[in-house]
C-alpha cells in the first residue's frame, strides 16, 4: 500500500476509534469543581460573542488564569450551545481527536518513521491517565494549548527544512498556545530537543529567542495573575525541601501511573511531609534514568529527547511554584507523557515492523497494549458522568480528602439526598486540614451547607452550631450571621438572634 494511502487510513482510525471512545461524554454533565466558575456561573460567558466579552477574555485574571483564547472557546460554545453540557464536553473531545492525528502526522513529518508515530498517537489518544484533561470542561485549556502546540512543531519543522515563512508561523502557533494555557512555556526548550533529534540540525539559540521573549513575558504575567488571587503557597507553608520532595516523587508517581494507570483521582490530596526515603528513592529512579539516556545519546537519542520532553515540560507544574491543594494531577501530563511514548515507541527493534516475524509477535503485544489503555479509558471515562459518580470514585480511592468529600457532599444535596451529604460534609470537617490544605480549605463551606441542611430540616441547634464554626473561619461571611440569627430566633434566643441579623445587615451593605 502506498505510503500515502496507509497514513489517510491511519489517521482514519486514529479519528474514529478516539471519538467512540470518548463519544458517552456527550451525555455527561457538568461537575462542580471548576465548572461553575469557569462556564456555568460565569456572567462574562454567557453574554456571547461580543466586544465586551472579548476584552474581558483578554484582561481578566478570572480563576486564577490568564488564558485569553481559552475563555474565548468557552464563550463560542455559550453562544453557539448555550450551557448544554454535551455540546461543550463534544468540543473537548474534537480537539483531544484533531491531537491526535497531529501527533501522527507532526512525527511522521519529523521523522519519517511511519509505524512508531502511529504507535505514539495511540498511545497519546487512548492513554487513561489523558481522560482529566478531555472529560473536564474546565480543562479545555489543555486540548486547547495542545493543539497550538503540535502545530508549532510542524510549522518549525518545516521552516527547519527550508521554508522561511513557516518560522513566522511557528512563532504565531506558539503565541496562541501561551493564550491557552502557560503550562506550554517550555516549547521554546522542546524545539533545542528537536534540533537535535530527529532534525539532526545544529543548535542555533538565536532563532529561538522570540520564542524565549514570549515565554518570560507570559511567565511574568501567569506569576502575577496567580499572586493578584492569592493561590501561590508560601515558602512559609511550604519550605523548599518539601517542595522538592513532592517534585522527585510525583515525577516517579507519573511514570508508575503511565505503566499501570489505575486509581486515578481528582484531586491527589497533598501528602505533608514527605517521608525522606520515599524521596530518595524517587531521586535515584529518576537519576537512573537520565544517566541511562545521556550514556545512550549517540546510539539512541530519542531516549535523551523523549527523557528532557518528560522532565522538562513537567517543570512548570512538577510543584516547586506550589499552586492549588494537589500534589499531583492527571491532566498535567497530557503533552509531558508524549516524551515517555517516543521513547518505548523508537526503543522497539529496527525490524519491529516486519512480517510475518518478529513483525507479528510485536503487533500482537502492541495491541494488547493499545486494547488495555483504551479499556481502561473507558473505566476511567464513566466516572465523569456527574459529580457524584466522579467524587465517590475519588473518595474510594483515596484518603483524607476534603475537596473530595465536600464536592461529593455537595452533589448529594443537588440530588436532594440529604442524608448522605450530611454524612459526606461531616467527613469533610473531621479531617485534619495539613498545611498546603488550609490555604484551599472547604471547610468552612462544609460548616455553612450543613447548617442549611439542619436548618430545612429545623434541627436548630445543630444548625447554629455549624454556622457558628463556619463563623470562627470567616467572620465576615454576611450569610452566616444571617442564618445563625434566624436559627437563634427558632431556639428563643432573641437578643442574640438580633444581634447576628444587625451584623448580617451591617455586612451586606459594606460588601
Amino acid at each position: 500500500m502506498p505510503e500515502k494511502q496507509r497514513a489517510t487510513l491511519i489517521c482514519l482510525l486514529l479519528a474514529l476509534v478516539t471519538l467512540a471512545i470518548y463519544w458517552p461524554a456527550t451525555h455527561f454533565d457538568f461537575i462542580n469543581y471548576d465548572d461553575p466558575d469557569y462556564v456555568i456561573y460565569n456572567s462574562p460567558i454567557q453574554h456571547g460573542l461580543n466586544r465586551t466579552s472579548l476584552a474581558w477574555a483578554f484582561k481578566t485574571n478570572h480563576a486564577s488564569n490568564w488564558h485569553p483564547l481559552t475563555w474565548i472557546s468557552h464563550i463560542a460554545d455559550v453562544s453557539l450551545s448555550g450551557l448544554d453540557p454535551g455540546r461543550h464536553h463534544l468540543t473537548n473531545i474534537l480537539f483531544h481527536t484533531a491531537n491526535a492525528v497531529l501527533v501522527f502526522l507532526v512525527l511522521w513529518q519529523l521523522t519519517g518513521a511511519q509505524w512508531r508515530s502511529a504507535l505514539v498517537a495511540a498511545l497519546f489518544a487512548w492513554h487513561p491517565l489523558h481522560v482529566e484533561s478531555v472529560a473536564w470542561i474546565s480543562e479545555r485549556k489543555d486540548v486547547l494549548s495542545a493543539f497550538f502546540w503540535l502545530l508549532t512543531l510542524s510549522a518549525y519543522g518545516r521552516y527547519a527544512k527550508g521554508s522561511k515563512i513557516q518560522y513566522a508561523l511557528a512563532l504565531f502557533f506558539f503565541a496562541c498556545g501561551l493564550l491557552s494555557k502557560p503550562m506550554i512555556v517550555t516549547l521554546p526548550f522542546v524545539l533545542l530537543l528537536m534540533d537535535f533529534w530527529p532534525l539532526r540540525r545544529r543548535l542555533f539559540l538565536l532563532e529561538k529567542a522570540p520564542f524565549f521573549v514570549l515565554s518570560v513575558i507570559v511567565c511574568a504575567i501567569t506569576v502575577h495573575a496567580q499572586q493578584a488571587t492569592h493561590s501561590v503557597v508560601s515558602s512559609a507553608v511550604l519550605p523548599l525541601s518539601q517542595r522538592l520532595a513532592n517534585a522527585l516523587i510525583s515525577a516517579a508517581l507519573y511514570l508508575g501511573k503511565t505503566v499501570w494507570p489505575v486509581n486515578l483521582a481528582l484531586p491527589y490530596p497533598y501528602s505533608h511531609p514527605w517521608n525522606f526515603w520515599q524521596a530518595a528513592a524517587a531521586g535515584i529512579l529518576l537519576l537512573g534514568i537520565s544517566a541511562l539516556a545521556v550514556a545512550r545519546r549517540r546510539t539512541q537519542p530519542f531516549l535523551l529527547v523523549g527523557w528532557l520532553w518528560f522532565l522538562g515540560t513537567l517543570a512548570p507544574v512538577i510543584g516547586l511554584v506550589q499552586v492549588g491543594l494537589q500534589f499531583m494531577a492527571d491532566r498535567y501530563t497530557y503533552l509531558p507523557l508524549l516524551g515517555i511514548f517516543i521513547m518505548a515507541a523508537w526503543t522497539l527493534p529496527q525490524e519491529w515492523d516486519r512480517w510475518p516475524r518478529p513483525g507479528f509477535v510485536f503487533g500482537a503485544v502492541i495491541a494488547g497494549v493499545l486494547l488495555f489503555l483504551a479499556a481502561g479509558t473507558e473505566n476511567q471515562l464513566a466516572y465523569w458522568r456527574n459529580s457524584v459518580t466522579l467524587f465517590s470514585h475519588t473518595v474510594a480511592v483515596t484518603s483524607g480528602n476534603i475537596l473530595a468529600e465536600y464536592n461529593l457532599g455537595e452533589a448529594l444535596a443537588r440530588q436532594g439526598d440529604e442524608a448522605q451529604a450530611i454524612t459526606h460534609y461531616e467527613r469533610a470537617i473531621a479531617i485534619h486540614p495539613n498545611p498546603v490544605e488550609a490555604q484551599y480549605n472547604s471547610q468552612p463551606q462544609a460548616h455553612y451547607n450543613l447548617g442549611l441542611l439542619f436548618l430545612g430540616e429545623q434541627h436548630w441547634q445543630q444548625a447554629a452550631e455549624q454556622f457558628r464554626a463556619c463563623l470562627r473561619h470567616d467572620p465576615r461571611l454576611a450569610g452566616a450571621h444571617e442564618n445563625l440569627g434566624a436559627a437563634l430566633m427558632k431556639l428563643g434566643q432573641t437578643n442574640e438572634a438580633r444581634t447576628e441579623l444587625q451584623i448580617a445587615r451591617r455586612l451586606n451593605r459594606t460588601n
